[in-house]
């Protein structure tokens, strides 16, 4: 009846950003998958600012990502995003 739980693999994500990416398989189209293995990369690089510091030698949150998934995203076409650091928020003048 209930799902069972484990401690989340992020701490600083939580229980839910883990229940995302499980849930993932389970969406049948490609682009809304792709959309929300999106959404939880952006969910883990915000959880994670000083990531940033690794602009261009690593993706930490792909890694994490990689790690919190029992599949292999590959098997469902989910991708790695081009842009693997958040794009700079410009201020307006």
């Amino acid at each position: 009846m209930f799902l069972p739980q484990e401690a989340p693999k992020d701490v600083d994500c939580g229980r839910n950003l883990d229940l995302l990416v499980q849930a993932l398989p389970r969406i049948e189209d490609a682009e809304e998958r792709q959309r929300m293995a999106n959404r939880a990369l952006g969910l883990i690089r915000q959880s994670h600012p000083s990531w940033s510091a690794f602009k261009g030698k690593s993706d930490l949150a792909w890694d994490l990502f990689l790690t919190i998934a029992t599949f292999d995203p590959g098997d469902l076409g989910i991708q790695k995003p081009e842009q693997s650091t958040p794009k700079p928020v410009s201020k307006p003048s």
